[in-house]
């Protein structure tokens, strides 16, 4: 599995092998500038392409598998579901004041008992 890279600092691209990536004898780094990402977010990136080598190739006995992916599409993805998330935390949220009253007739109820 081969992955294009464009690099945003020096807009060069160039390929990484995702096998040589996994294993560790290729490094994400920028051929033409040097330009790494951290530490952190490349053990993240190995362990995602891992579990999808892993998944495509079980699902490989039953379908044959083609995939392409453009940082443009999930970024407008990601934006798209944190716009919901965000509706939906919204539908969530109550009036407080609206307890607070609820208690304070509850009380005045009990005093004229």
């Amino acid at each position: 599995m081969t992955i294009d890279l464009t690099c945003q600092k020096c807009e060069g691209t160039f390929e990484l092998d995702a096998q040589d990536l996994i294993e560790g004898t290729e490094k994400l780094e920028c051929p033409h500038c040097n330009a790494r990402a951290p530490s952190n977010l490349v053990e993240d990136f190995v362990s995602a392409l891992t579990e999808i080598r892993t998944q495509v190739a079980a699902l490989g006995k039953r379908f044959s598998i083609s995939m392409s992916l453009e940082t443009e599409e999930l970024e407008d993805e990601l934006e798209d579901e944190d716009e919901e998330e965000e509706e939906s935390d919204e539908e969530l949220d109550f009036d407080e004041d609206e307890d607070v009253e609820d208690e304070e007739d509850y009380d005045e109820d009990e005093d004229e008992r």
